[in-house]
């Protein structure tokens, strides 16, 4: 019996380590202003409601969050906000924080609880602290740029073919009831924009 159980606890654990893999945001990454404040809002909560998934692009300039109910917060399903992550803003995109927690690793920020997490009673200036400390805002790096962004001229008929295929990816997440149809009206009027 013990064998048994020994088993099962083992294969658990491999897919629940796989389910999981890839979903946590590795490596460089600056986020703009407008990130770092769309972060400091989420830290905030909305409401009565307390911050829970955190996602940004690779790029760091743009993402998407989640909020659960007061009380008990578990993770949402990294998979699927992945995807509408992506397609709300036409990047590839990774978890950043859940809760207040920045787990992102970057060489500078291990993810650990209690030199990561950020408070709510923070001010603005000190969250912007935290977070060029933790290697995330302000920072310097060689692999950074001018952040002007570069004017190019689209092939709108790969551009409208690619936002009909968006639109349909979020009317799925819609109808088997991932997104809420507020979720939906709001990512379809973005990708319309």
């Amino acid at each position: 019996m013990k064998k048994i159980l020994g088993i099962i606890s083992i294969t658990v654990l491999i897919f629940s380590n796989s389910a999981n893999a890839g979903k946590w945001g590795e490596g460089e990454l600056q986020l703009t202003r407008g990130m770092a404040d769309y972060f400091i809002q989420f830290i905030r909560g909305k409401g009565n409601k307390n911050p829970a998934d955190f996602y940004v692009t690779l790029d760091g300039t743009d993402g998407t969050s989640w909020y659960c109910s007061a009380g008990r917060c578990k993770e949402g399903d990294s998979i699927n906000d992945i995807k509408l992550c992506e397609i709300q803003t036409g990047k590839k995109c990774k978890k950043f924080a859940f809760k207040r927690t920045i787990k992102w690793k970057n060489g500078i920020n291990s993810g650990k609880y209690k030199e990561s997490t950020i408070s709510s009673k923070w001010s603005n200036e000190k969250i912007y602290a935290k977070l060029t400390e933790l290697g995330f805002y302000n920072n310097d790096f060689s692999k950074i740029t001018d952040p002007k962004p570069k004017i190019t001229k689209k092939n709108t008929e790969n551009s409208s073919a690619d936002m009909v295929n968006q639109i349909k990816q979020l009317d799925e997440l819609y109808k088997s009831g991932v997104i809420t149809k507020e979720e939906f009206t709001k990512a379809k009027k973005k990708l319309l924009n």
